[in-house]
């Protein structure tokens, strides 16, 4: 998996430094993506899967789709491709994501449903997540992050996103998302990181949000 995103980066850190002055190759993260998260619940209420849209920024999304035209058939394969090849390499990093029912990390399942496609020039992922087991939120505590650990990527929703819900039975659900509050000295730290870093696999968790899940 990290040979997928470092290989990526490569040309991404050198486009960066030219182009967007104020983040430089000196520091993490190097890519960013902006989150959407959809919580699925079947027809007892209880939490199945979480459906995931993780939408690149520009610049690194010029450099993933090497100019693939989506509306022709050659594009849309090379998309399917390169989503699947992601999809295969996130596995047993589960997908940059955690579920924890009260406080308990939850396993997934392999991911079978994700496509991929462009919006406004930026690469777009979807996928469902499915959880190896359902929970039901309203007797337990649930929550959902989003994260690179190493930190080289930013994942995080739009400021004033709302997180949805979907199934038999969303009545009485809700989320809050919670942002991160990393320390002056772990931010000093992930600035200070440069790409050839090696990797540390607790940072992304401390710049991670935090979406709570109630229903009731």
């Amino acid at each position: 998996m990290a040979r997928f995103w470092r290989a990526a980066a490569i040309v991404l850190v050198l486009c960066v430094a030219l182009v967007v002055g104020h983040r430089t190759a000196s520091a993490h993260p190097h890519v960013w993506i902006d989150l959407r998260t959809t919580v699925v619940l079947d027809a007892e209420g209880r939490v199945t899967a979480i459906d995931q849209e993780w939408l690149f920024d520009p610049i690194y999304s010029a450099y993933a789709v090497a100019g693939a035209d989506p509306e022709s058939d050659a594009g849309r394969q090379a998309l399917a491709d390169l989503v699947a090849e992601s999809m295969r390499n996130l596995h047993p990093y589960d997908y940059f994501s955690r579920v924890r029912v009260d406080g308990a990390r939850q396993a997934f399942e392999r991911v079978r449903e994700y496509a991929a496609d462009l919006r406004e020039g930026r690469l777009l992922y979807r996928f469902t997540l499915p959880l190896a087991e359902p929970v039901d939120p309203a007797a337990h505590d649930v929550d959902v992050a989003v994260f690179d650990p190493t930190y080289y990527i930013e994942m995080l929703h739009l400021e004033g996103d709302v997180v949805a819900f979907s199934g038999a039975n969303p009545a009485g659900c809700g989320a809050r998302i919670i942002a991160p509050t990393p320390d002056m000295e772990t931010v000093v730290f992930a600035r200070s990181l440069d790409r050839g870093a090696p990797p540390d696999d607790t940072l992304g968790a401390q710049f991670a949000e935090l979406v709570v899940v109630t229903c009731g």
